[in-house]
């Protein structure tokens, strides 16, 4: 577990010059192409206090899954109403990923066989991560124009993140 954390405190400790590259790999890759009318610091704040969180969220913590799910309905909404689509969307958080990944796999924190399996288990964990965040930042793109944001009060988000938990919770 102590080689996970390690995996976790690099990104959050390089959070800033990760949050660099995301922006100019999503200003300038064609299949984000909506991102390239949006500021760089928009852009920046955006995927920096992510990276500065990655300990809280990566962790398999059923506490957090509510705040996560609706942290990014939230930004699903917030990147629909800047008119990003939601595929550009979708592959932006992949890109995101694959950059945490990367520069992990580049960073040679990987030294030994047990290392490549706390590796592949952070893997995973990152995967289980981002397949949260892109669902639940398609349901906020999906409600642009008030349905879940209007309905909150009638349990919208609830039945949405309840129908969800049965995959969300790791046993």
């Amino acid at each position: 577990m102590l080689l996970i954390n390690r995996f976790i405190r690099l990104v959050e400790d390089h959070a800033e010059s990760l949050s660099l590259l995301w922006v100019e790999s999503v200003r300038s890759n064609s299949l984000t192409a909506g991102y390239g009318k949006l500021s760089r610091e928009i852009l920046h704040d955006s995927v920096y206090s992510r990276f500065r969180k990655l300990g809280e969220w990566v962790g398999k913590n059923e506490g957090r899954d509510r705040d996560i799910a609706q942290e990014f309905c939230d930004i699903g909404l917030q990147w629909a109403k800047s008119g990003i689509k939601a595929a550009e969307m979708v592959y932006s958080l992949m890109l995101e990923r694959d950059l945490l990944w990367n520069y992990i796999l580049d960073e040679g924190i990987i030294t030994e066989g047990i290392d490549l399996n706390r590796a592949i288990e952070f893997s995973h964990q990152l995967n289980y991560f981002y397949d949260k965040a892109i669902y639940f930042t398609l349901v906020g793109h999906e409600s642009h124009g008030g349905a879940l944001s209007a309905s909150r009060d009638e349990g919208v988000f609830d039945k949405i993140f309840e129908g969800f938990k049965h995959w969300i919770v790791v046993q």
